[in-house]
């Protein structure tokens, strides 16, 4: 039986989705692991332990079975990850909507889907779009600016993300980016029609978008659109376009970062076809 792992990460919530990432990479390989909000490395760790990020100096973390890493650097940790919980081959990914229970909200790992490496779908947009001189815009209702939060926050970023729109109120969707009146009094702010106008508006001025409408909760449910119901919207300035609507389950965070993956990894797929 494998000795538990431990993950230390610093107490920002913001790198609790990649020591998740890990953990759900650990225990595919059959080893068990518990992840930890801290604010500094504790002494007499038992057993192989992993930190994410900086702390203050501690004398006593060292030795063997010790490890630090920048919990942004995605390639550095996929290594460390397959050479010490390995995969083999490792799954594809793909987005939608997953149990309530799942690491990843809006994330699958499986035999079919993306070949992603298991690696965060924003990494692998910037990356892909990197390369051929893409930019993205994002239109964001209910996730309020978490979609370019998640690429901003990874090094080389201003390569690939233009611009952001945050439209929480439907006033913000009519002035910022022009979704029309009769649009939102007939469909609402939670349609496909308004999330569609939302897209076409951000693509304005971005080689690639995503749009985003919902209602997160815990409260704001109407008939026919229970909480966790949210519209997407991605494409590309000079190709196609798609819109779905899904219902996430879990708390309000779970349903707004289930809904960056999904956009996230629907560009993906349209840079990949």
């Amino acid at each position: 039986m494998h000795s538990e792992w431990q993950i230390f990460l610093p107490l920002r919530p913001a790198l609790l989705p990649m020591a998740q990432r890990l953990a759900l990479w650990a225990r595919e390989a059959g080893f068990s692991v518990k992840v930890q909000l801290t604010d500094r490395l504790p002494p007499g760790v038992i057993g192989p332990a992993l930190a994410l990020g900086e702390f203050p100096a501690d004398q006593d973390w060292s030795g063997p079975d010790r490890y630090q890493l920048d919990p942004l650097d995605w390639p550095t940790l996929a290594g460390f990850a397959q050479e010490h919980w390995p995969l083999q081959p490792l799954p594809r990914s793909s987005f939608g909507v997953t149990a309530a229970s799942a690491a990843l909200p809006g994330e699958h790992w499986g035999a079919a889907g993306l070949g992603l490496d298991l690696a965060p779908p924003e990494w692998a947009l910037l990356q892909r779009a990197g390369q051929r001189g893409l930019q993205l815009a994002t239109a964001e209702s209910c996730t309020a600016g978490g979609v370019a939060a998640r690429m901003a926050a990874l090094p080389g970023s201003s390569a690939v993300l233009r611009q952001g729109f945050v439209v929480y109120d439907n006033a913000a969707k009519r002035e910022m980016l022009g979704v029309r009146a009769q649009t939102l009094a007939r469909h609402g702010a939670v349609s496909e029609p308004t999330v569609g106008e939302m897209l076409e508006a951000a693509l304005h001025h971005a080689d690639m978008a995503v749009a985003i409408s919902g209602i997160a909760g815990p409260s704001g449910a109407v008939p026919d659109k229970p909480v966790g119901t949210v519209c997407l919207g991605w494409g590309v300035r000079a190709g196609p376009r798609r819109l779905e609507t899904l219902r996430f389950a879990g708390d309000r965070w779970a349903v707004q970062y289930a809904a960056g993956s999904v956009v996230l990894g629907g560009l993906l797929e349209i840079l990949d076809s």
